[in-house]
């Protein structure tokens, strides 16, 4: 067998997925190597908005990253003759992709969320945080409660990408796998962030009237 070093990525992945635990473990470590500069750098960008609105930091990211590829190595496909280069950017585009899914995972899981409107009025502070002067988040969290599963993740993906004084407007990669996961276009995907934002709004609004 040629080093480890000569190897395609391809390759690398099939002794992962392979039955020989030491071949195994040596290929995840050339992987790594391999990409794990990148991979930091990329996620390293989205820091702040990472750990303020999803809970998650670059590190942890970065090893779950790594790890949900080596469990998944077998369905790993690579390109046939392809070249060092191109081989490297499809490995790191389905490391990055792997890594969006996490993102947005733990958006899910993640109770305290800002959106449209609310998105530059609004910050969840991390545990190390000083208190925050803004007005307390529990009647957004109480408006968040009053959506569908699907707008509030829409709103909870939106958030992490908003930057204040912009267009709320998702990369396009963002919004192809959010379309996709919830079975719905990019259009329709536009019209139903449009309603939830309007349905917060007005829930905000019902809880000054009511006083809660």
């Amino acid at each position: 067998m040629p080093p480890l070093a000569d190897q395609t990525d391809a390759a690398l992945f099939s002794h992962i997925a392979g039955d020989d635990a030491s071949a195994a473990r040596a290929a995840e470590r050339e992987i790594y190597a391999r990409h794990v500069r990148y991979l930091f750098g990329i996620i390293n960008k989205r820091r702040d908005q990472l750990v303020k609105l999803a809970g998650l930091s670059v590190e942890d990211l970065v090893q779950d990253t790594f790890l949900r590829a080596f469990d998944r190595a077998a369905t790993y496909r690579g390109l046939e003759d392809a070249d060092e280069d191109r081989s490297r950017r499809r490995t790191r585009a389905w490391l990055g992709r792997i890594a969006q899914n996490l993102i947005m995972d733990g958006f899910r899981r993640f109770r305290e969320v800002a959106a449209s409107d609310f998105l530059d009025q609004v910050t969840v502070a991390g545990p190390d945080s000083p208190p925050s002067s803004r007005p307390d988040l529990a009647p957004i969290q109480a408006a968040m409660e009053t959506l569908t599963d699907r707008e509030q993740d829409i709103l909870r993906v939106t958030a992490m990408f908003h930057k204040a004084g912009k267009p709320g407007r998702l990369p396009n990669d963002v919004s192809a796998e959010l379309s996709k996961r919830w079975g719905i276009s990019n259009d329709n995907l536009r019209a139903i962030r449009s309603r939830a934002l309007k349905k917060l709004s007005r829930a905000l609004e019902d809880q000054k009237e009511t006083g809660r």
